[in-house]
Protein backbone atom coordinates (compact mmCIF):
# COMPACT_ATOMS: atom_id res chain seq x y z
CA UNK A 1 0.00 0.00 0.00
CA UNK A 2 1.26 3.79 -0.50
CA UNK A 3 2.16 5.93 1.92
CA UNK A 4 -0.75 8.70 2.66
CA UNK A 5 0.10 11.87 1.39
CA UNK A 6 -1.59 15.16 0.58
CA UNK A 7 -2.83 13.50 -3.33
CA UNK A 8 -6.20 13.70 -3.66
CA UNK A 9 -8.98 11.62 -1.21
CA UNK A 10 -10.96 10.61 -3.48
CA UNK A 11 -13.99 9.31 -1.21
CA UNK A 12 -12.39 9.56 1.99
CA UNK A 13 -14.37 11.63 3.86
CA UNK A 14 -17.46 11.78 2.32
CA UNK A 15 -18.61 8.22 3.61
CA UNK A 16 -21.59 7.16 5.32
CA UNK A 17 -21.59 8.15 9.15
CA UNK A 18 -23.82 6.54 11.56
CA UNK A 19 -25.45 8.37 14.88
CA UNK A 20 -24.98 5.17 16.73
CA UNK A 21 -24.36 1.35 17.28
CA UNK A 22 -28.25 0.69 16.40
CA UNK A 23 -27.87 2.86 13.39
CA UNK A 24 -25.35 0.95 11.88
CA UNK A 25 -26.33 -2.23 12.65
CA UNK A 26 -29.84 -1.60 10.72
CA UNK A 27 -28.16 -0.26 7.93
CA UNK A 28 -25.85 -3.43 8.18
CA UNK A 29 -29.03 -5.23 8.05
CA UNK A 30 -30.96 -3.62 5.11
CA UNK A 31 -27.32 -3.84 3.83
CA UNK A 32 -27.43 -7.56 3.93
CA UNK A 33 -31.11 -7.83 2.49
CA UNK A 34 -32.38 -9.16 -0.68
CA UNK A 35 -31.15 -7.55 -3.79
CA UNK A 36 -34.59 -5.73 -5.16
CA UNK A 37 -33.69 -6.30 -8.64
CA UNK A 38 -32.33 -9.78 -8.50
CA UNK A 39 -36.07 -10.78 -7.12
CA UNK A 40 -37.65 -9.03 -9.55
CA UNK A 41 -35.83 -10.17 -12.35
CA UNK A 42 -33.56 -12.65 -11.55
CA UNK A 43 -30.18 -11.17 -12.50
CA UNK A 44 -28.16 -7.97 -11.12
CA UNK A 45 -28.02 -6.19 -13.68
CA UNK A 46 -31.48 -6.07 -16.48
CA UNK A 47 -30.32 -4.32 -20.06
CA UNK A 48 -32.98 -2.32 -21.96
CA UNK A 49 -33.65 -0.08 -25.21
CA UNK A 50 -35.71 2.36 -26.11
CA UNK A 51 -36.78 3.92 -29.78
CA UNK A 52 -34.38 7.35 -29.95
CA UNK A 53 -36.86 8.76 -32.43
CA UNK A 54 -39.51 8.51 -30.21
CA UNK A 55 -37.14 9.79 -26.89
CA UNK A 56 -34.29 12.13 -28.48
CA UNK A 57 -32.09 12.63 -25.99
CA UNK A 58 -29.35 13.58 -28.09
CA UNK A 59 -31.45 16.43 -30.26
CA UNK A 60 -32.27 18.31 -26.66
CA UNK A 61 -28.48 17.31 -25.33
CA UNK A 62 -27.09 19.20 -28.44
CA UNK A 63 -29.96 22.04 -27.74
CA UNK A 64 -29.27 22.51 -24.52
CA UNK A 65 -25.57 22.69 -25.27
CA UNK A 66 -26.49 25.78 -27.54
CA UNK A 67 -28.89 27.42 -25.29
CA UNK A 68 -26.11 27.40 -22.57
CA UNK A 69 -23.63 28.80 -24.85
CA UNK A 70 -21.08 25.64 -24.67
CA UNK A 71 -21.33 25.00 -28.33
CA UNK A 72 -21.22 27.00 -32.13
CA UNK A 73 -24.07 25.59 -33.95
CA UNK A 74 -21.75 25.85 -36.78
CA UNK A 75 -18.66 24.89 -35.45
CA UNK A 76 -20.17 21.68 -34.03
CA UNK A 77 -21.68 20.70 -37.41
CA UNK A 78 -18.33 21.37 -38.68
CA UNK A 79 -17.57 18.34 -36.86
CA UNK A 80 -20.43 16.32 -38.27
CA UNK A 81 -22.89 17.31 -35.17
CA UNK A 82 -21.80 14.16 -33.69
CA UNK A 83 -21.91 14.17 -29.53
CA UNK A 84 -19.15 11.81 -29.78
CA UNK A 85 -16.61 15.00 -31.14
CA UNK A 86 -18.19 17.74 -28.79
CA UNK A 87 -14.41 17.89 -27.14
CA UNK A 88 -13.22 19.39 -30.29
CA UNK A 89 -15.99 21.92 -30.51
CA UNK A 90 -14.98 23.32 -26.79
CA UNK A 91 -12.21 25.29 -24.80
CA UNK A 92 -10.35 23.43 -21.83
CA UNK A 93 -11.69 24.92 -18.90
CA UNK A 94 -14.76 24.01 -20.21
CA UNK A 95 -14.16 20.11 -20.51
CA UNK A 96 -11.30 20.02 -17.15
CA UNK A 97 -12.53 18.15 -14.16
CA UNK A 98 -12.65 18.29 -10.53
CA UNK A 99 -12.69 16.04 -7.61
CA UNK A 100 -16.02 15.06 -7.70
CA UNK A 101 -15.66 13.95 -11.85
CA UNK A 102 -16.96 16.72 -13.13
CA UNK A 103 -16.72 19.45 -15.21
CA UNK A 104 -18.94 22.85 -15.82
CA UNK A 105 -20.91 21.68 -18.70
CA UNK A 106 -21.69 18.46 -16.39
CA UNK A 107 -22.51 20.70 -13.03
CA UNK A 108 -24.45 22.84 -15.47
CA UNK A 109 -27.13 20.01 -16.49
CA UNK A 110 -28.24 20.30 -12.99
CA UNK A 111 -30.21 22.85 -14.20
CA UNK A 112 -32.05 22.01 -17.61
CA UNK A 113 -34.53 23.39 -19.64
CA UNK A 114 -38.34 22.26 -19.08
CA UNK A 115 -37.70 20.08 -22.95
CA UNK A 116 -34.93 18.37 -21.43
CA UNK A 117 -36.54 17.80 -18.20
CA UNK A 118 -39.72 16.55 -19.73
CA UNK A 119 -38.12 14.00 -22.17
CA UNK A 120 -36.28 13.06 -18.74
CA UNK A 121 -39.84 12.10 -17.36
CA UNK A 122 -41.16 10.73 -20.54
CA UNK A 123 -38.35 8.16 -20.35
CA UNK A 124 -39.13 7.14 -16.87
CA UNK A 125 -42.41 6.87 -17.17
CA UNK A 126 -42.74 4.91 -20.71
CA UNK A 127 -39.79 2.87 -20.70
CA UNK A 128 -38.50 2.29 -17.18
CA UNK A 129 -41.77 2.08 -14.83
CA UNK A 130 -43.04 -0.49 -17.77
CA UNK A 131 -40.52 -2.88 -16.57
CA UNK A 132 -41.88 -2.91 -12.87
CA UNK A 133 -45.40 -4.23 -12.02
CA UNK A 134 -45.74 -1.41 -9.81
CA UNK A 135 -45.41 2.41 -9.70
CA UNK A 136 -41.92 3.82 -8.89
CA UNK A 137 -40.18 6.71 -7.89
CA UNK A 138 -37.47 8.37 -9.69
CA UNK A 139 -34.46 11.10 -8.51
CA UNK A 140 -36.04 14.48 -9.06
CA UNK A 141 -32.57 15.79 -10.95
CA UNK A 142 -30.80 13.16 -13.26
CA UNK A 143 -27.15 13.37 -13.17
CA UNK A 144 -25.97 13.79 -16.46
CA UNK A 145 -21.95 13.23 -17.22
CA UNK A 146 -19.79 14.16 -19.98
CA UNK A 147 -16.10 12.99 -20.17
CA UNK A 148 -14.01 13.84 -22.72
CA UNK A 149 -10.87 12.05 -23.94
CA UNK A 150 -7.96 13.13 -21.86
CA UNK A 151 -9.48 15.64 -19.17
CA UNK A 152 -7.17 17.45 -17.36
CA UNK A 153 -7.40 19.21 -13.51
CA UNK A 154 -7.88 15.25 -12.13
CA UNK A 155 -5.76 13.19 -10.57
CA UNK A 156 -6.60 9.88 -12.82
CA UNK A 157 -7.25 6.43 -10.69
CA UNK A 158 -10.15 3.89 -11.20
CA UNK A 159 -12.23 5.48 -8.10
CA UNK A 160 -14.35 2.39 -7.40
CA UNK A 161 -17.63 2.83 -5.20
CA UNK A 162 -21.05 1.81 -4.15
CA UNK A 163 -23.90 4.46 -4.30
CA UNK A 164 -24.73 2.63 -0.66
CA UNK A 165 -21.32 3.98 0.87
CA UNK A 166 -22.59 7.76 -0.34
CA UNK A 167 -25.51 6.98 1.76
CA UNK A 168 -27.77 5.55 -1.09
CA UNK A 169 -30.31 2.61 0.06
CA UNK A 170 -29.81 -0.41 -1.04
CA UNK A 171 -33.60 -0.80 -1.57
CA UNK A 172 -33.06 1.72 -5.02
CA UNK A 173 -32.40 0.59 -8.29
CA UNK A 174 -29.17 2.14 -10.24
CA UNK A 175 -29.88 3.01 -13.94
CA UNK A 176 -27.30 4.18 -16.47
CA UNK A 177 -27.45 5.33 -19.86
CA UNK A 178 -25.31 6.72 -22.33
CA UNK A 179 -25.88 8.97 -25.21
CA UNK A 180 -23.19 8.25 -27.32
CA UNK A 181 -21.59 4.37 -27.67
CA UNK A 182 -19.12 3.89 -24.99
CA UNK A 183 -16.59 1.10 -25.21
CA UNK A 184 -13.40 0.90 -23.66
CA UNK A 185 -12.17 3.70 -21.32
CA UNK A 186 -14.76 6.16 -22.25
CA UNK A 187 -17.32 3.20 -20.39
CA UNK A 188 -18.08 2.59 -16.87
CA UNK A 189 -16.42 -0.30 -14.97
CA UNK A 190 -18.60 -2.05 -13.27
CA UNK A 191 -18.36 -5.30 -10.91
CA UNK A 192 -20.54 -7.83 -10.39
CA UNK A 193 -23.51 -7.99 -7.31
CA UNK A 194 -21.58 -11.28 -5.65
CA UNK A 195 -17.89 -9.87 -6.19
CA UNK A 196 -19.33 -6.64 -4.66
CA UNK A 197 -20.25 -7.41 -1.73
CA UNK A 198 -17.13 -10.08 -1.22
CA UNK A 199 -14.96 -6.88 -1.58
CA UNK A 200 -16.84 -4.85 0.98
CA UNK A 201 -16.88 -7.56 3.23
CA UNK A 202 -13.12 -8.22 3.33
CA UNK A 203 -13.17 -4.25 3.90
CA UNK A 204 -15.31 -5.31 7.35
CA UNK A 205 -18.25 -3.32 6.38
CA UNK A 206 -15.82 -0.23 6.75
CA UNK A 207 -16.59 1.60 3.72
CA UNK A 208 -14.02 4.66 4.55
CA UNK A 209 -10.98 1.86 5.10
CA UNK A 210 -12.23 0.58 1.50
CA UNK A 211 -11.88 4.33 0.56
CA UNK A 212 -9.00 4.46 1.67
CA UNK A 213 -7.86 1.41 -0.28
CA UNK A 214 -9.41 2.24 -3.69
CA UNK A 215 -6.90 5.98 -3.25
CA UNK A 216 -3.85 4.40 -1.72
CA UNK A 217 -3.47 0.38 -2.58
CA UNK A 218 -2.75 -0.35 -6.03
CA UNK A 219 -3.09 -4.03 -5.58
CA UNK A 220 -6.25 -4.01 -4.19
CA UNK A 221 -7.18 -2.05 -6.77
CA UNK A 222 -6.22 -4.19 -9.84
CA UNK A 223 -8.14 -6.75 -8.11
CA UNK A 224 -10.75 -4.39 -8.44
CA UNK A 225 -10.12 -3.96 -12.15
CA UNK A 226 -9.35 -7.69 -12.54
CA UNK A 227 -13.14 -8.11 -11.59
CA UNK A 228 -15.51 -5.64 -13.35
CA UNK A 229 -15.80 -4.57 -17.16
CA UNK A 230 -15.92 -2.52 -19.11
CA UNK A 231 -19.62 -1.55 -20.46
CA UNK A 232 -19.81 -1.52 -24.47
CA UNK A 233 -23.15 0.28 -25.25
CA UNK A 234 -24.81 2.53 -27.89
CA UNK A 235 -27.00 5.61 -28.07
CA UNK A 236 -30.37 3.33 -27.17
CA UNK A 237 -29.42 1.12 -24.80
CA UNK A 238 -29.76 1.49 -21.03
CA UNK A 239 -28.68 -0.79 -18.03
CA UNK A 240 -30.10 -1.10 -14.45
CA UNK A 241 -28.18 -2.52 -11.72
CA UNK A 242 -28.07 -3.42 -7.90
CA UNK A 243 -26.63 -0.04 -5.99
CA UNK A 244 -24.37 -2.17 -4.44
CA UNK A 245 -22.60 -2.92 -6.98
CA UNK A 246 -18.66 -1.44 -7.30
CA UNK A 247 -18.43 1.07 -10.52
CA UNK A 248 -16.08 3.83 -11.40
CA UNK A 249 -15.51 5.92 -14.35
CA UNK A 250 -12.74 5.42 -16.35
CA UNK A 251 -9.50 7.77 -17.65
CA UNK A 252 -10.77 8.42 -21.35
CA UNK A 253 -7.75 7.57 -23.47
CA UNK A 254 -9.97 7.09 -26.74
CA UNK A 255 -10.84 9.88 -29.24
CA UNK A 256 -14.63 10.06 -28.59
CA UNK A 257 -16.33 11.90 -26.22
CA UNK A 258 -18.73 10.08 -23.83
CA UNK A 259 -22.48 11.53 -22.32
CA UNK A 260 -24.63 9.53 -20.11
CA UNK A 261 -26.93 10.19 -17.11
CA UNK A 262 -27.35 7.81 -14.21
CA UNK A 263 -30.77 8.16 -12.06
CA UNK A 264 -31.70 5.70 -9.36
CA UNK A 265 -35.45 4.64 -8.61
CA UNK A 266 -37.28 3.16 -5.87
CA UNK A 267 -40.60 0.89 -6.56
CA UNK A 268 -42.86 2.17 -3.64
CA UNK A 269 -43.02 -0.67 -1.58
CA UNK A 270 -39.30 -0.64 -1.31
CA UNK A 271 -39.56 3.11 -0.25
CA UNK A 272 -41.53 1.79 2.93
CA UNK A 273 -38.73 -0.66 3.56
CA UNK A 274 -35.86 1.75 5.00
CA UNK A 275 -34.84 0.73 8.75
CA UNK A 276 -33.58 3.79 9.18
CA UNK A 277 -33.02 7.52 7.85
CA UNK A 278 -30.92 7.84 4.65
CA UNK A 279 -29.47 10.78 3.51
CA UNK A 280 -26.97 11.62 1.02
CA UNK A 281 -23.71 12.08 2.46
CA UNK A 282 -23.12 15.63 0.81
CA UNK A 283 -23.02 19.21 1.94
CA UNK A 284 -27.58 18.99 1.61
CA UNK A 285 -27.84 16.24 3.43
CA UNK A 286 -30.71 15.44 1.55
CA UNK A 287 -33.38 12.28 2.63
CA UNK A 288 -34.17 9.64 0.03
CA UNK A 289 -37.84 10.25 0.61
CA UNK A 290 -40.84 12.02 -2.31
CA UNK A 291 -40.51 15.75 -2.53
CA UNK A 292 -36.20 15.20 -1.39
CA UNK A 293 -34.25 13.14 -3.83
CA UNK A 294 -37.26 11.80 -5.16
CA UNK A 295 -39.74 12.84 -7.43
CA UNK A 296 -42.69 13.80 -5.25
CA UNK A 297 -44.94 11.36 -7.39
CA UNK A 298 -44.46 7.74 -8.48
CA UNK A 299 -45.25 7.07 -12.27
Amino acid sequence: MKEVNNSPRGHMGATIKFSSHKDKDLFLQDLKSQSQIIDIFNSWKVHGSYNTKEINFKKAIISELTQKKFINQELFENYGGRLEKLHLCLNEDMKNLDESEQNKISISFYETSSKLKDLYIKFVKNIVSKKFSEKVYFQAIPTFRFHFPNQKGYNWNDRYHTDIMLGHPPYEINIWLPFTSTYKSNSMRITSYEDSLSVIRSCGYDFEKFAERVQYDDEFCKILRRNSISLEMDYGDFIMFDPRCLHCTQNNITNDTRISMDIRIITEKNLEKYSRDYRTTGRKKMPFTPGNYFSKESV
